[in-house]
């Protein structure tokens, strides 16, 4: 199985159980609220109030999810775009070796202008070549690894925030387990969920700058590559 969809069923592994201790603490509420003595109602009314903001905010937490987990990215494959284009880039500058002087023939059985001229643009060509590496694959490389980062930054961060928002359901299942500290559950899973949401929004934020920066470094890549020799194209 592909690495990426290894972490995205964890997550949905995570989310399930997001989802059971829920269930649980509902069904510990309602309990819970059957046995609040009538002295005690304002309990009742602070957990109500608490529960409905609570519902609110769970869906905003349901809803983040709707299409994340279809459009996930392939750090795994971009960096092996990247390979790609350096592996490119290596051998077309590896051409300069062939186009050394001591390789050529050119300076010792051709000889005349046309020689002499065509001599002046070696070095011309042989910088064209490696800047195919220097200017533009090893550009095109790096802005797609800085992407993978990205995108793998991006699932390790939700994975924390998922993690950290179990241990505050734990916390409300706990309290949800006493009369004192029923009005209490509600609250610790609104604060779990907020916390989820902030972390999340900044995976988000990484994946967008990281994507930005991605394609301007794309986009301007061509501007610096250096020019084959035109007479050598003629």
């Amino acid at each position: 199985m592909n690495p990426i969809n290894q972490v995205i069923e964890r997550i949905i592994q995570m989310l399930r159980r997001v989802q059971q201790i829920i269930d649980r603490i509902t069904a510990i509420v309602n309990a819970m609220l059957k046995i609040v003595p009538a002295v005690m109602s304002y309990i009742i009314d602070r957990v109500k109030e608490g529960w409905n903001q609570m519902l609110a905010k769970l869906a905003e937490f349901w809803d983040w999810f709707t299409d994340k987990l279809s459009y996930v990215g392939d750090p795994f494959k971009l960096n092996g775009a990247a390979d790609g284009w350096k592996q490119m880039g290596t051998r077309v500058s590896r051409i300069n070796d062939t186009i050394q002087d001591f390789n050529l023939a050119v300076d010792d059985e051709w000889t005349g202008r046309a020689a002499d001229q065509y001599k002046q643009i070696l070095e011309p060509q042989r910088r064209a070549n490696t800047s195919i590496l220097s200017d533009y694959a090893e550009n095109v490389a790096g802005a797609m690894t800085g992407m993978a980062n990205a995108i793998i930054a991006f699932w390790v961060a939700i994975v924390a925030a998922i993690i950290a928002l179990l241990s505050a359901l734990a916390g409300a299942a706990t309290a949800a387990g006493t009369i004192i500290g029923l009005p209490a559950a509600p609250v610790l899973i609104v604060l779990g969920i907020v916390a989820f949401l902030v972390a999340a929004g900044g995976g988000v934020a990484i994946l967008y700058v990281a994507a930005g920066s991605a394609k301007s470094t794309i986009a301007s890549t061509g501007a610096g590559i250096s020019t084959w020799p035109k007479l050598a194209a003629t």
